[in-house]
């Protein structure tokens, strides 16, 4: 206790310490002043007596450093020390500190944003859900590609399994009019799950309750629980909306909560509701109407893997109890980032991430190039300090002081860019399809902390390396050699630019191909013409409105009409989805072929309406095209694509054959085929094939949400404003989205990709950013060592070109020490890129790892910039005038 009470007081004396110092001189002077009068008395004449008084005291200066070791922290005093001479330095060199400064923010912040977003893609899961981590997500895939998981299975999991704690099933979303009053009536989507998913997600109301076991009972009165965004919108976020009945679809529904702000489950929802135990939601296999994913919560004690070798147990036991409907089913288990982000998210992320620190590396190496030419330059200071006393371990500390303010300010300055950088990620990546927290926490501030000390260890390590190899005697003597750069210094100072290359080279070719990839979706053959040249847009009518199939006809009829009057329109159509949109599957069943209730195949439909082939810039190859004579009570008929007929009646003529499809909630009827389109691109993520297509009219199946397509003779920017008009005009409370051209919506979309490529529009932009800061620094090192090069070599320039070197000798003396570590870090990084590319080979389409054009082009773009780097240096050295520099010191 006496100890702490001494730390504590010695502690506070710091801030006291002009006092301190006053005291002291006030109590020397004090002292001195009474001996002299003693010696006075004695009859000493003034100065004597205080010449005896000084001598009898001792040194006074030596006195106060004994008075204050009673009171300061040596090593704190130290410390202080070496940051006050720090910041001198720092500021005499201002070019150095600014440069250095700039590189490692821009460095730290690119490596803190990443591990930001890759932290929340991969670990932290939906927000406000408590132990993400504990969560597995369960689905069903089908021999036929189709999914999802239906409820009877999930029934049999939650039965059987024992690693899991509590199971929970999400059925999917069901569209829904919600009609309150007044405030008119709105269609939305509801999304209906089992009672006991709130629960399980550790999430609570933030008004009102849960659900319960008797609100998914059969009568039960109907419930439903808002987000805050909808509570937000919809309802003005009134306090008494807990009790509030309204209306959906027709039936009396009383809110009974609102959600907290920011959590939404599995989308971006609007409201939830309990599962009706229909009969249809006891369906099995795929086509199930209410099938969608469940999800369940780790048993204390279970692991990850004890649940997924259970489940697939559990899943092959199915297979032999219900074969007709789960034979070779796949089941999948995985965590959220497998399951909302894709299931090789952790390589893909862990890739971006590793790229962040290949771009550190970079920086730290261009920097430790700099402080070691820097430190060359201070060996007399250096040297001096040693040789009074100061040590070599000293003049460690004070290189690591430096460091570490170069970095935490750095560091510093990084912080805020993290902020803006995730904040703007967050924004230019949103998706209803993907809920994600991008909160920047503490955690992310104790990385950017560890991140910045790291760097500052490992360019400081160089410098440190040099002053513990100093010739102090060299050195005081004026030896050049204590100054300059020795052959071991050379060889590092290159080894570090090798280093900087190699891995500027990996992430250049990595970025090269995913960017190649992208590039052969969004550039794929689509089977349609001049897409520039048709305007679409997706329009919504309210089904309260328009609750017939007539009225719907009547509408979309009138829209074709209207789109058709406007001047410049040269055709128009409507259909369910444009081209390159999934379209989603149904099962068919051809005439001719057995039947059989499961494991069906399924096909992608599209619903079209007449001239919709001619105004995409398709044609129909056999038959005929929808007319306004397929009426709803007329023959049921359908248009087959090229690859259908390629693929299920090969070598003989589709036209008359019927088939049978199977859409859910709808009766199956026979339908003949009149006619074969063109193929068109439609439900392949990667647009790397044609998959087989069936064509509904519009007026046989008509829908409340459709699109419109209208191909254009003039600039389709001179009739934009007239159509957005004309659509709007027909009805005030219709909603018109996703208005571009069609050129325009072949665009790059996550929300259209299958989940393994969702992401790989954010790795392709990403990744050159990365391979471009990771070039700059490259060359900026590259630079600056051949600028240093130059600047110590001046004197033996002078004389080469003093005894007839001519100017091509001392370019090529200044490209080969230039270019031959660049010539090693291209070898090593095109080494190591086979390797890395190889990694990301899960995200390439239509495009190798080891793609030849990638490999060349890397190399060229980071010779091209090397040259560069080393032209500038070489003019320098060619303008030195040989008199000036045999002078030269």
């Amino acid at each position: 206790m006496t100890k702490v009470r001494s730390f504590l007081s010695r502690a506070l004396l710091l801030f006291r310490r002009s006092q301190i110092e006053t005291d002291i001189d006030e109590e020397i002077r004090s002292h001195l002043e009474m001996e002299a009068d003693d010696h006075l008395r004695k009859g000493m004449n003034p100065d004597e007596a205080r010449r005896v008084a000084l001598r009898n005291f001792g040194g006074v200066d030596q006195v106060k450093e004994r008075y204050r070791d009673h009171y300061r922290f040596q090593w704190i005093e130290s410390f202080l020390f070496d940051i006050r001479f720090a910041v001198r330095g720092l500021r005499r060199e201002r070019a150095f500190t600014i440069t250095a400064i700039t590189i490692l923010t821009l460095a730290i912040g690119l490596n803190v944003t990443v591990f930001a977003v890759m932290n929340t893609m991969l670990f932290r899961g939906f927000p406000l859900v408590k132990e993400n981590d504990r969560l597995l997500y369960l689905q069903e895939q089908f021999p036929s590609g189709s999914c999802c998981a239906s409820y009877p299975d999930f029934e049999e999991w939650r039965a059987q399994a024992h690693s899991f704690e509590g199971m929970a099933f999400v059925a999917g979303h069901k569209p829904i009019t919600l009609s309150d009053g007044d405030a008119g009536a709105v269609d939305t989507v509801a999304t209906t799950m089992s009672v006991n998913a709130f629960g399980l997600l550790g999430v609570k109301p933030l008004l009102g309750r849960d659900f319960v076991p008797q609100d998914e009972e059969n009568g039960a009165p109907q419930v439903a629980i808002l987000s805050y965004r909808f509570w937000e919108l919809r309802f003005g976020k009134r306090a008494d909306v807990v009790g509030h009945s309204v209306r959906i679809d027709n039936a009396t529904t009383t809110v009974i909560g609102v959600m907290p702000k920011g959590f939404s489950f599995p989308n971006q929802e609007n409201l939830w509701m309990p599962l009706a135990h229909t009969p249809e939601l006891h369906q099995r296999g795929p086509g199930a109407p209410y099938a969608y994913f469940a999800f369940g919560h780790i048993a204390e004690g279970a692991t990850i893997a004890d649940a997924r070798a259970e489940m697939e147990t559990i899943n092959t036991r199915l297979g032999a109890s219900y074969p007709a409907t789960n034979r070779d089913v796949v089941l999948k288990v995985g965590t959220h980032s497998q399951f909302s982000v894709g299931p090789n998210a952790s390589v893909v992320y862990g890739s971006l991430w590793a790229a962040a620190w290949f771009v550190l590396l970079i920086a730290c190496a261009n920097l430790a190039n700099l402080t070691l030419a820097r430190t060359l330059g201070r060996s007399r200071e250096f040297s001096t300090r040693i040789a009074l006393g100061a040590g070599h371990l000293r003049m460690v500390r004070q290189i690591l002081t430096e460091s570490l303010l170069v970095a935490g300010a750095g560091g510093l300055l990084s912080w805020w860019i993290v902020q803006w950088s995730v904040r703007a990620w967050a924004t230019a990546t949103e998706s209803r399809f993907l809920i994600l927290d991008y909160t920047v926490n503490g955690g992310t501030l104790t990385y950017l902390i560890a991140v910045s000390t790291a760097a500052a260890l490992l360019f400081g390590l160089v410098p440190i390396g040099r002053v513990l190899q100093l010739d102090v005697n060299g050195t005081l003597k004026g030896d050049s050699r204590g100054a300059t750069q020795g052959r071991r210094g050379k060889y590092l100072s290159a080894a570090l630019v090798a280093g900087q290359m190699a891995l500027a080279i990996v992430l250049l070719s990595g970025a090269g191909i995913l960017v190649r990839s992208l590039l052969n979706i969004v550039n794929a053959e689509v089977g349609v013409s001049a897409p520039e040249q048709v305007l679409i847009g997706a329009v919504a009518v309210p089904r309260d409105k328009y609750p017939s199939p007539e009225s719907r006809i009547t509408f979309f009829d009138n829209l074709q009409q209207q789109l058709l009057a406007i001047p410049g329109i040269e055709s128009a159509a409507i259909a369910s989805i444009v081209p390159v949109d999934n379209s989603g599957g149904t099962s068919f069943e051809l005439e001719g072929q057995p039947e059989g209730a499961t494991n069906r195949p399924v096909v992608s439909t599209v619903v079209s309406g007449p001239d919709y082939f001619r105004t995409v810039g398709a044609t129909t190859v056999a038959g005929r095209d929808f007319s306004t004579e397929d009426l709803p009570d007329g023959q049921p008929v359908a248009i087959v694509n090229q690859s259908f007929v390629a693929k299920y009646w090969p070598g003989q003529e589709p036209l008359g054959k019927r088939l049978k499809l199977f859409p859910r909630n709808k009766p199956a009827e026979w339908r003949t085929v009149v006619g074969v389109a063109s193929n068109i691109m439609q439900s392949n993520a990667s647009r790397q094939t044609f998959v087989p297509l069936i064509y509904v009219p519009f007026r046989q199946q008509p829908a409340a949400a459709a699109s419109f397509l209208a191909r254009t003779r003039v600039p389709p920017a001179q009739v934009a404003a007239t159509v957005r008009a004309e659509v709007l005009k027909l009805d005030s409370d219709l909603t018109l989205e996703q208005f571009s051209t069609l050129k325009q919506s072949f665009t790059f979309r996550r929300d259209r990709m299958d989940l393994e490529h969702a992401e790989l529009g954010k790795y392709a932009t990403v990744a050159p950013i990365f391979a471009v800061i990771a070039l700059v620094l490259a060359v900026i090192g590259l630079y600056a060592v051949m600028a240093h090069f130059v600047s110590q070599r001046t004197k033996e320039i002078g004389v080469r070109m003093a005894i007839g070197a001519a100017s091509q000798d001392i370019r090529r003396l200044i490209f080969r020490e230039g270019m031959v570590p660049v010539a090693f870090g291209l070898i090593l990084g095109l080494t190591v890129s086979l390797a890395v590319n190889r990694m990301l080979q899960s995200q390439l389409i239509g495009v190798s790892p080891y793609d030849p054009a990638t490999l060349a082009i890397a190399p060229a773009i980071l010779v091209l910039v090397a040259l560069l780097a080393c032209q500038i240096p070489s003019s320098r050295a060619l303008r030195v005038d040989p008199a000036v520099a045999l002078r030269h010191d």
